[in-house]
């Protein structure tokens, strides 16, 4: 697709990082895929990624942890994300 950002960019299928914080806690995912424009740099997430995202970081966030580095793991979203 095109950038909204730039306007002259194309995205392409990758993979990012992704820092949220929220309070005292800081959660850290990498391997995020996303679709990313090869002039700016602009990433863009899924639905389903960005829902799978911020589960994984309320359940670090439940669990009290101030500062959590994790790879993005839930299978299915990175399956249907590869073939978008």
């Amino acid at each position: 697709m095109k950038c909204a950002i730039c306007q002259n960019g194309m995205t392409t299928a990758g993979y990012t990082t992704i820092v949220l914080e929220r309070d005292q806690t800081t959660v850290v995912v990498k391997r995020v895929p996303a679709q990313i424009c090869d002039n700016c740099g602009e990433e863009y997430l899924a639905a389903t990624v960005n829902k799978a995202l911020l589960r994984q970081a309320q359940e670090a966030w439940e669990r009290g942890i101030l500062l959590e580095m994790i790879n993005f793991t839930d299978a299915e979203v990175t399956a249907a994300a590869k073939e978008t």
